[in-house]
């Protein structure tokens, strides 16, 4: 019927629009056909929508009670159950039985962290001992013997300065007399007087101010002699650094068999794997036992009783839906006739009776009536079903489904922020109540504050295993173990298994003698000292002194020589430059030959630090090697925990999850799409007709006061 209208409307538009006498207005002669066009349209639209409502409300039925897997929501939501069970009963067995996953390179990798966690136990303990306070003075004292080897620089340097102070102490009278005397026959009349000061000093101060004797050659010779038939016995002062550096290689060779045989008996025993397993059965019979339960509620025909019950919810809600969907299809009615009557009917004032423009109108005026009385049920109706279905589809489904990238990951990511920004807040005001308690309390009032985020936080640290990400997404291309948190998820239910593998390696770990070398060591030591003693006698404080003064009695010789040539006297030339070359530049050279001696004077103070030191060092060496054994078992302990764990696991890489995701998969899609898809396009189609509604409305009125003009020169249809 409206398309008949609509076709004879659009027919007598197209061949009357070019003739004026037949126009309905002058002015806009196809406003009534464009009215009843756009109105045509708007209400097929409404129509289409409610039919796609009335589909998905009988698919929403369907989903509800049809026993096919396929096409109901609760069965498949069923299958999904019984079959995430299944999934669960294959990993289990599958984790008991015998890996044949290669794990050399998780043990290489034990290995490496074993050793890293043993050489900063000793470094520890090398710390905690003040070893260094032994070992900075034997280095010291073996780098003052190195020095004077006897074909070393220090001890040639010393032998020529000696060697050079002999040639000064029988050159220099001769080089003074004769300087005198050139002086006293060559200087220039106008600096006479400071020729006669020149050489007055000259006389009394241009002499060697010590002897050879108190630069103690003979002790010198004497200890580098010394030095160097003793040089074995300070080499092997070094023994003590070494034997602190294989500290950890004594811990390792004490531990070694014990780690290896722990190693195979996580990894290889059939025994351990499956007390291992049976440890976390516990856990895996709740998740079961509640899966179960859950699948008793949602099995059509477990309960007779409920069975019924919810038949009849589900039947009076489809007939329900089919009564609401009547309300617009009555409306969509009434706007058809009346386009039907309104477009092909005569005008009121020329025919009366059924077929004529004014019965078209009161059929759009009833259809717009209508619409006021039912659209506020039709509003309400549809506004439940949108917050019932539409934030779950669109807040949760979309994440689950994929239809966002990432949408399982980033899911999991919002959960734990949130529980995370939970626990924050609770802690936050749970500080400050506790700030208002002291203040409360300092009035005499007393308040009490309880916090118990036990079961948050346990919450938290479940989400923080990606769960969702890991099952719906990780599972279909890697093993379980891989795509539980990339392989490092630790169960708290393995701690207890591999407490006797780890308590053996601890008491291994504590029997490794650790006192013993490093006392035959220090033993060893003592006897060097000991054999070194002539270091006591060594006394090169004399020497020490006369470097501190000028090689001559001439305090600043520089200054002297520069004044003697400064008198230009050609004839002492030679004389000033053997002053320069060789009293001048042993001058000079005082420094290095003091630090040399100064470097010999205070090696008896280093050979009585390092035996004081030594003797420390023995007497505490028991209680800081405990002290720092405790230390140290208390890092490594939470080490071989994660790392033995972690090697339980890996042999597990062999266990697909891919049915599991299947399974859960079935489960997401049982919710979010047998049953959200068509209760969420149920209310879409019936808001997009009530949306239309809107324009229906202006039209409708507009075309019915169209229709209704009567009179025949009325200015609607003033004709020529």
């Amino acid at each position: 019927m409206p398309l008949v209208g609509f076709i004879f409307c659009c027919a007598r538009c197209c061949c009357n629009c070019g003739r004026v006498e037949l126009m309905d207005k002058k002015k806009d002669p196809c406003r009534r056909a464009a009215y009843t066009i756009c109105l045509v349209i708007l209400v097929t639209v409404q129509l289409v929508a409610v039919v796609l409502a009335f589909i998905n409300h009988f698919l929403l039925h369907e989903a509800l009670i049809h026993e096919d897997p396929r096409i109901g929501s609760f069965s498949q939501l069923n299958l999904s159950l019984t079959e995430t069970e299944q999934s669960l009963d294959n990993i289990y067995k599958m984790s008991v039985n015998t890996s044949s996953v290669n794990v050399d390179d998780r043990k290489t990798r034990f290995m490496g962290i074993v050793d890293d966690g043993l050489q900063e136990f000793q470094r520890d303990l090398i710390r905690r001992s003040n070893a260094d306070q032994v070992t900075t003075p034997i280095s010291d004292l073996q780098s003052v013997v190195a020095e004077f080897d006897p074909k070393g620089e220090s001890v040639m340097f010393l032998n020529e300065f000696n060697n050079s102070l002999v040639r000064l102490t029988q050159e220099l009278p001769s080089v003074r007399n004769k300087l005198v005397e050139t002086l006293d026959t060559n200087c220039p009349l106008d600096k006479h007087i400071k020729c006669g000061q020149l050489m007055q000093e000259a006389q009394k101060n241009l002499k060697v101010r010590y002897t050879l004797d108190q630069f103690q050659e003979y002790e010198l010779s004497n200890l580098i002699e010394q030095l160097s038939r003793h040089l074995v016995d300070f080499q092997s002062l070094s023994e003590f650094n070494d034997t602190l550096g294989t500290l950890a290689g004594v811990i390792k060779k004490a531990i070694d068999h014990d780690l290896n045989r722990a190693w195979d008996d996580l990894v290889h025993s059939t025994e351990t794997r499956e007390k291992l397993a049976r440890s976390f059965e516990g856990s895996l019979q709740e998740i079961k036992r509640g899966l179960a339960l859950f699948r008793q509620r949602v099995q059509m025909h477990e309960d007779e009783e409920n069975n019924q019950v919810l038949l009849r919810l589900v039947e009076f809600q489809f007939y329900g839906g089919i009564a609401l969907l009547c309300l617009p299809i009555l409306i969509f009615l009434l706007f058809y006739l009346g386009l039907c009557f309104g477009t092909c009917g005569n005008r009121p004032y020329q025919e009366a009776g059924m077929c004529n423009r004014g019965v078209g109108a009161n059929l759009l005026l009833a259809g717009v009536g209508f619409v006021f009385l039912f659209s506020t049920i039709l509003m309400v109706v549809c506004t439940v079903l949108f917050l019932s279905g539409g934030p779950l589809q669109t807040e949760l489904c979309r994440y689950l489904t994929g239809h966002i990238p990432d949408g399982p990951r980033k899911l999991d990511d919002y959960v734990h922020d949130s529980m995370q920004y939970l626990i924050d807040q609770v802690r936050r005001q749970n500080r400050l109540a506790r700030e208002r308690a002291k203040e409360l309390k300092g009035r005499g009032v007393g308040v009490t504050i309880t916090e118990d985020l036990s079961s948050a936080e346990l919450i938290r640290n479940i989400t923080r295993a990606r769960l969702t990400d890991a099952i719906l997404t990780r599972c279909e291309n890697e093993p379980f173990v891989d795509a539980i948190s990339g392989g490092q998820l630790m169960w708290p239910a393995l701690y207890e298994p591999i407490q006797s593998i780890l308590q053996e390696l601890i008491d291994a770990f504590k029997m490794a003698d650790l006192n013993q070398p490093i006392e035959d060591t220090i033993r060893s030591c003592m006897e060097t000292l000991e054999r070194v003693k002539f270091l006591d006698s060594v006394d090169f404080s004399m020497a020490v002194n006369q470097t501190n003064l000028s090689l001559t009695q001439i305090t600043d010789l520089g200054r002297f020589i520069a004044e003697l040539r400064s008198l230009n006297v050609e004839d002492a030339r030679p004389y000033i430059d053997s002053l320069t070359r060789l009293p001048l530049k042993m001058d000079q050279l005082r420094d290095q030959a003091r630090n040399l001696y100064a470097k010999l004077d205070g090696t008896p103070d280093l050979r009585r630090l390092i035996q004081t030191n030594l003797e420390r060092y023995q007497r505490n060496l028991s209680l800081v090697v405990n002290e720092t054994m405790n230390i140290g078992l208390n890092k490594l302990r939470s080490v071989f925990e994660k790392e033995l764990q972690l090697a339980v696991i890996a042999t597990w890489r062999d266990i697909p999850c891919d049915s599991l995701r299947i399974a859960v998969k079935r489960g997401v899609d049982s919710v979010c799409i047998t049953a959200l898809m068509p209760l969420n396009a149920f209310w879409a189609g019936l808001g997009l007709a009530l949306l239309l509604f809107v324009p229906g409305i202006v039209f409708a009125v507009k075309l019915a006061s169209l229709y209704r003009k009567t009179e025949p020169y009325s200015p609607d249809y003033e004709e020529p």
